[in-house]
C-alpha cells in the first residue's frame, strides 16, 4: 500500500484504503523519517522533515486509532532517536515554538530539524499513550540506534561518508529492529506504555520529553495545522 507522509491526502487516502480491508490492527509501527534534508516546503506548506517525521504519523495514528481500539489490545511503536536530547521545541518561557518546528530557510539547520522532529516523536507517544490507554491501546518511543546504515543518510554524500565509516561500529538493521520488536511483543509489556526504550530497555528521556504540558501542546498544534490544511478536524 502507497503512503507518503510529506503528502497528508495520501495520509488520508491510505487509511481509507487500509480501513476498507476491514481487517484488526494490533501493531503499528511509525518508523518512517526523513534525515539531513536540504529545506523544502511540503505541499501542505510545512518544513518537510517536521512533516514526515511527525506529522504525517500523528495524523496516520489519529486516522486508524477507532481501527486500533477495535482490535485491543494494541500497540503503537514510535520510532524516535537519542538525538531527541540535543535540542528543544518550547521557547525561553516554555511555550511552545512553532518557528521551531517549522523554521523557515534562514532558520533552517537539517540535524536540528531531526533532533526536534525526534522529541515530537516521544511526545506524540506519550500523549497517544494517556489519551488511548483507557481504550486498550498503549504507545511507546524507541530509540533504534546510532548511525545505522540505513539508507536515511542518502540526501548528502557527506552523511554517506560517516554512516559508511561508522558502519563496523553500530548495530545491524536486525539489531537496531530489536528494541521495536521487544515493544510490538513483549508479553511484559502487555498494557504498559507511556515510555522511552533502548536496546530493549526502559530509560528516562530529555526532562522536556517527559513534559506532559508540552505534549499536550504540541498535540493541540498538530491537530491545527491538520484542520487548517484539510478543513475537517484529524479525528
Amino acid at each position: 500500500m502507497t503512503l507518503d507522509l510529506a503528502l497528508l491526502h495520501s495520509v488520508q487516502h491510505f487509511a481509507e484504503a487500509f480501513k476498507a480491508k476491514n481487517v484488526s490492527l494490533h501493531v503499528l509501527v511509525c518508523n518512517a523519517a526523513a534525515f539531513a534534508l536540504p529545506w523544502s516546503l511540503t505541499k501542505d506548506g510545512l518544513e518537510t522533515t517536521f512533516q514526515v517525521n511527525h506529522l504525517g504519523h500523528f495524523y496516520l495514528v489519529q486516522l486508524l486509532q477507532d481501527v486500533l481500539c477495535r482490535s485491543a489490545p494494541a500497540r503503537v511503536i514510535v520510532v524516535s532517536s537519542e538525538s531527541h536530547r540535543f535540542t528543544d521545541i518550547s521557547d525561553s518561557s516554555g511555550q511552545l515554538d512553532f518557528s521551531r518546528l517549522s523554521p523557515s530557510q534562514n532558520d533552517y539547520w537539517a540535524m536540528l530539524a531531526y533532533n526536534r522532529s525526534k522529541l515530537c516523536n516521544i511526545l506524540f507517544s506519550n500523549e497517544l499513550h494517556r489519551r488511548l490507554s483507557p481504550r486498550g491501546v498503549t504507545s511507546n518511543a524507541v530509540h533504534p540506534g546510532n548511525m545505522m546504515y540505513s539508507s536515511i543518510h542518502r540526501s548528502w554524500w557527506v552523511y554517506t561518508l560517516l554512516f559508511t565509516l561508522a558502519r563496523p561500529f553500530t548495530k545491524s538493521m536486525q539489531q537496531g529492529a530489536a528494541t521495536t520488536v521487544y515493544c510490538a511483543a513483549a508479553p511484559e509489556l502487555e498494557g504498559l506504555g507511556g515510555m522511552y526504550f533502548n536496546n530493549c530497555c526502559r530509560c528516562l528521556p530529555s526532562p522536556e520529553a517527559q513534559s506532559e504540558e508540552v505534549a499536550r501542546a504540541l498535540w493541540a498544534l498538530s491537530d491545527r495545522l491538520i484542520q487548517e490544511r484539510l478543513g475537517s478536524p484529524s479525528d
